[in-house]
């Protein structure tokens, strides 16, 4: 958090590779995505695809796909609307509470809940002036992060705060150690779900979801310990893994 700075951060790409081994992806090309996503209108949730490989949701390239989020690329920019975050909202998607968001020419220029380490800002971080780029921008960047206690992330609290620009995203994915936890950079997360109530394999869980976008209800499927597949009656449902008592959970 850099409040009453006239400086914004910078940081390298970074590349991604998804947990499952049928869908490898690095700088957003995917070799495969499973159900319930698709390019086609018929999909449950759909994704777009350039001739070159590379997929979408909405204007924002994807990084990882795994049975509970996707991973959108949110690079570092000057000047980008805030109002952008809306379009990581939809009918089966949006971002997660996991989020921080970087955000510039705030009206309340402290927000005491980030929840980024400022060692990762001064170590991780390179640093760039982007102040004077347009006409009103004083360079400031704020940070903002999502409550822990929702699945989702609030977008009427960001609109409160009175921002002008995105700058960027990132996101704490997990602790990894004492005191550790492992950070993404230049992306966020967004949890995705399935309208309806549950209808999921007889060997799958299922994670029962409220919409933040119109309270609907919605769900997951993951395969239960010792099975493999997208958990989903529609999909591949899930198949025992002879000889494996536990084993990582994969589409």
């Amino acid at each position: 958090m850099l409040e009453g700075s006239s400086e914004s951060l910078q940081v390298p790409p970074r590349r991604f590779w998804s947990s499952s081994p049928t869908r490898l992806a690095q700088g957003g090309q995917f070799n495969l995505v499973p159900y319930p996503f698709g390019f086609s209108s018929g999909c449950q949730v759909q994704l777009n695809c350039t001739s070159n490989g590379t997929v979408f949701i909405n204007e924002f390239p994807i990084q990882e796909i795994t049975p509970d989020g996707l991973l959108v690329n949110l690079p570092t920019m000057c000047g980008r609307a805030v109002d952008t975050i809306s379009h990581l909202y939809g009918e089966h998607y949006a971002p997660t509470s996991t989020n921080n968001i970087l955000m510039e020419n705030c009206k309340e220029k402290k927000m005491s809940n980030c929840a980024i380490p400022m060692r990762i800002v001064r170590t991780q971080l390179q640093i760039t002036n982007c102040s004077g780029v347009r006409d009103g921008y004083d360079g400031n960047v704020s940070c903002y992060s999502g409550d822990s206690t929702r699945m989702f992330f609030d977008y009427e609290n960001v609109t409160r705060m009175g921002c002008r620009f995105l700058f960027s995203g990132v996101v704490l994915s997990e602790e990894i150690g004492d005191n550790l936890v492992s950070v993404d950079i230049q992306v966020f997360k967004l949890g995705w779900w399935l309208k309806g109530t549950c209808d999921c394999s007889g060997d799958a869980d299922c994670t029962k979801i409220v919409s933040p976008s119109d309270g609907s209800d919605g769900h997951r499927c993951t395969c239960k310990s010792g099975f493999v597949g997208d958990g989903y009656k529609a999909g591949s449902s899930c198949r025992k893994v002879e000889g494996m008592s536990s084993i990582r959970r994969s589409f």
